[in-house]
């Protein structure tokens, strides 16, 4: 390669990964819990393990589902269902407003009683810092978009400025000066962690930018027609006609998908036109002749595996068909980008994997903008130096202390139903990142600093074990399955955040 374009490439590398470094590494970190979404808020909840412990393997009665629906006053001619799975024993009955929060209800999948949510979000809110970064639709997730496509950029630049990639594939020095070792974990932790980055960084920009990709591959597939190119995909909208006739036997229609759609794992269903009824339990429940029920889920043995089929409500009509098995490999690539990017495929191993080469991606980044500061002589007075720490370093703490601060709060109790808890753990988590962001402009010794971050982090995760123990008697060596697995998480955070604590230099010159 010439010196120019290596020259080219090398800053190009460096530029875009200082640009973006920042926003990418909150993206990221917050990817992690976002994969675990599901298990955080079921271990989080008491009552959702309970349930869990006493489950029996059950058949999903469709028809009682819809019923019990009625017999707590769901009443929405429009819904959607998430039935039981391997990680939570309930199902969730959800329906959306325009303009306020949606009607959420949760049944025990054993005995269709209800019960109530949980009152924490703090799944909620790390998920939506991954996807929109709080930030208004669709803004927020054109610019995590964005950063996706800045991280594939400096992805790219990176593998051709690094040639010599399999000495640089297990060299560590760190015996030899803070620069040298910094560059080295940079390189280690680009090349190890690089399928991992470049599969995030490529679906990342793909889901991040799909509003306004979706024009384009609706004018490229179907002559410019957004609504035909997407009812090709999620099947069509019910055609309320006023008319009402009774349901057709849903039991019978979900039995039916075992022949529509073989080895696929159903994971949400949607009603629209079921008309809503304040009559006993036992009445005939009615639908308009228009209505619709679909049925979405997850083909098991593919990795393009998104599946619909929809059926007419009161004929029991198949009306509808989407599946990316079998099709081009565009449409196969495009309908990947989801089970990529969230691992809805494989098995628990899968996802610890994609958490560990996201924590070694924010390493990456962090070294990233250490190296890029050090080598132009800044330490850590340097702003830049300063927002890094506080942005990156008070984004773990914080997450760390809400953790810590969410189990605490199950333990006083405060009013689940008033949503103090959600409330609490907002103003933890926004109060405790501000605070770290403004810490480094107060405390100038930032190696110091960086430590008591560290400290911060592990008694952060630390303390939350020990409240999931005394508060409800979850110890480690009492738990089992996905409970067992996010303590143990938790445990191997606390003790890499107290290695890297002991690890760190309290001081380095600029020159060194």
């Amino acid at each position: 390669m010439q010196q120019k374009t290596h020259k080219t490439l090398y800053s190009s590398h460096s530029w875009i990964g200082i640009i973006s470094g920042i926003l990418l590494f909150i993206v990221t970190f917050s990817g992690i819990p976002a994969l675990f979404d599901h298990e955080i808020e079921y271990w989080q909840y008491p009552i959702f393990s309970e349930q869990q412990s006493k489950q029996q393997e059950k058949v999903f009665d469709l028809e009682r589902t819809i019923q019990a629906s009625k017999e707590i006053n769901f009443q929405h001619e429009k819904f959607f269902i998430q039935p039981a799975n391997d990680i939570n024993n309930h199902i969730i009955f959800a329906h959306f407003y325009e303009d306020k929060e949606p009607d959420l209800r949760y049944l025990n999948a054993s005995n269709y009683q209800e019960f109530p949510p949980s009152p924490s979000e703090l799944n909620h809110l790390l998920a939506h810092l991954h996807t929109d970064l709080h930030l208004p639709n669709p803004w927020g997730r054109y610019l995590v978009g964005l950063s996706g496509m800045a991280m594939l950029l400096a992805i790219i630049a990176g593998i051709f400025i690094h040639l010599k990639w399999r000495k640089e594939f297990v060299m560590l020095r760190p015996k030899r000066s803070w620069r040298l070792l910094l560059t080295d974990q940079h390189k280690l932790l680009g090349l190890w962690s690089l399928p991992f980055t470049l599969i995030l960084a490529f679906t990342g920009t793909i889901l991040g930018l799909l509003g306004l990709i979706s024009p384009i591959l609706a004018l490229a597939a179907f002559n410019g027609d957004v609504e035909k190119a997407t009812v090709a995909v999620l099947g069509p909208r019910a055609e309320i006609t006023g008319e009402y006739a009774p349901v057709y036997p849903l039991n019978t229609l979900f039995d039916q998908l075992e022949i529509d759609l073989p080895n696929t794992s159903v994971e949400l269903i949607q009603v629209d036109g079921l008309q809503a009824s304040a009559s006993d339990q036992h009445t005939e429940l009615m639908a308009d002749v228009g209505g619709i029920i679909k049925f979405s889920g997850y083909h098991k043995d593919k990795l393009s595996n998104l599946e619909t089929v929809t059926y007419n409500l009161t004929s029991g009509e198949k009306i509808h068909q989407g599946s990316f098995v079998g099709k081009g490999p565009f449409q196969r690539i495009f309908a990947a980008v989801t089970p990529l990017h969230y691992v809805l495929f494989g098995n628990t191993w899968l996802k610890v994997f994609y958490a560990l080469s996201a924590l070694a991606a924010c390493g990456l980044i962090l070294t990233g903008n250490i190296l890029w500061l050090h080598r132009r002589g800044h330490g850590m007075e340097h702003w830049l130096s300063k927002l890094t720490l506080g942005i990156c370093g008070g984004l773990v703490v914080a997450t760390s202390l809400t953790f810590a601060g969410s189990q605490i709060l199950y333990g006083l109790n405060l009013a689940p139903d008033s949503g103090l808890h959600h409330h609490a753990e907002e103003w933890v988590f926004w109060s405790s990142w501000l605070l770290m962001i403004l810490a480094p402009f107060v405390i100038k010794d930032g190696f110091k600093l960086s430590h008591y971050l560290l400290r911060l982090t592990s008694i952060g995760f630390i303390v939350t074990l020990l409240a999931d123990g005394f508060i409800n008697n979850r110890w480690l060596w009492l738990t089992e399955g996905w409970i067992l697995t996010i303590q143990l998480s938790l445990l191997v955070s606390a003790l890499l955040f107290i290695y890297l604590d002991w690890k760190m230099p309290n001081q380095v010159s600029k020159k060194s």
